[in-house]
């Protein structure tokens, strides 16, 4: 009685095992289907597709838009203009510390507007980076401010060329 229960109840319970044990003794290769997952993404949200709801479409988040694949794209490398500008900011406080010392020399010794222009071209040699930039603007401000004899703007510009 037993062997009979247990007859029934097994092949029920068993049965995918089973059907592949006896599916692999018939000689058929056992094809599994291609296993699509990627085709849900491809579709449109079903979101969309339902019907609006009472008050309407839902507002999508702020700053959240939604572009077809044609409309997305990145945008181009601008590190060459991160790089002249990380170098500008390095040099210039060096630069501002190598006309510290001029004007400490120039101050020690008595030196004079000549002097200061032959001391400055090597000050001109070493930063050769800040030329027409926004930043020798800057340090020519710094000369006037902090020389020992006035300075004019023509002598400020034939400075640094």
């Amino acid at each position: 009685m037993s062997s009979i229960w247990y007859g029934i109840i097994l092949p029920i319970i068993y049965r995918k095992q089973l059907r592949q044990w006896l599916d692999s003794k018939g000689g058929k290769p056992a094809v599994e289907p291609l296993r699509r997952d990627w085709e849900d993404e491809l579709e449109d949200e079903p979101e969309l597709q339902q019907e609006d709801d009472l008050m309407g479409r839902s507002k999508m988040p702020e700053g959240m838009s939604r572009l077809s694949m044609n409309m997305f794209s990145f945008a181009p490398d601008v590190e060459e203009e991160n790089d002249t500008r990380e170098l500008q900011q390095s040099l210039v406080p060096d630069a501002i510390e190598e006309i510290k010392s001029i004007f400490h020399i120039l101050e020690k010794e008595q030196g004079t507007k000549d002097d200061f222009i032959s001391l400055f071209g090597l000050v001109k040699v070493k930063y050769a980076a800040i030329r027409d930039t926004p930043s020798e603007w800057a340090l020519n401000e710094y000369i006037r401010e902090n020389a020992l004899f006035p300075i004019s703007d023509a002598e400020l510009s034939n400075l640094w060329n």
